[in-house]
Formats: C-alpha cells, sequence, structure tokens
C-alpha cells in the first residue's frame, strides 16, 4: 500500500473518529434537554439546532458546552457564564407546537418585560 493511500486512510479515520465523538455528545445534550423540558427527543435535538444557529455556534460546540455546564453545576464547579446563557436560552425557549414559527420554536416572553 501507498504511503499516500495510508495517509489517506488516517486521515479518514480521524475524521470518523471526530464524527462519533461529536455524534456523542450531540446526542447526550439532545437526552439532557429532552429531560429538563416537556418534549420529544426529536423536539430536543431542533432545540438544539436553534440554540447553535441563534448563538452561531456549531452544533456540537453547543452540544459540549451545554453537557459541560450541565456536570460543572451538578458537581459543584462554576459555570461559564457564556454556557449558562445556553442553559438560560432552553428555558426560555418553548415548543411552538402551533407552527407560528419557521423553525417550530418561540421564545417566552417574561411577564416582567415592559
Amino acid at each position: 500500500m501507498s504511503s499516500a493511500r495510508i495517509t489517506a486512510l488516517e486521515a479518514e479515520v480521524a475524521g470518523l473518529r471526530k464524527a462519533l465523538v461529536s455524534r456523542t455528545v450531540i446526542g447526550q445534550a439532545s437526552g439532557l434537554i429532552a429531560a429538563r423540558k416537556p418534549c420529544t427527543p426529536q423536539q430536543a435535538f431542533q432545540l438544539l439546532v436553534h440554540i447553535s444557529q441563534h448563538h452561531n455556534i456549531k452544533l456540537h460546540v453547543a452540544a459540549d458546552r451545554l453537557v459541560m455546564a450541565f456536570v460543572h453545576a451538578h458537581l459543584g464547579r462554576p459555570v461559564e457564564a457564556a454556557d449558562q446563557m445556553l442553559w438560560d436560552h432552553v428555558d426560555a425557549t418553548t415548543a411552538n407546537v402551533s407552527g407560528g414559527s419557521d423553525d417550530g420554536f418561540a421564545e417566552e416572553v417574561s411577564s416582567t418585560s415592559p
């Protein structure tokens, strides 16, 4: 086998490993969202996509930050403000079953808003 072929296969394996890790953390974050919100796993995944797009960060990065914030909070460690903001967004977003928004989610309006 040629050196170029081995290099290409090594790069492919590295990419597949990265994809597997990303998929795992996305599944974990979706599960945490579904456990926290009254929604299906599919709705939790869509909410994760919504948050990723809203905050302009890659899906696996948003998922990783949500999972790490959850772990830190439950271990009594400080949670980064930016990561807490993602969970605040989860808490402030509800599934919009009426189809009123394009992505199927609506931001809740605080009763203390002016």
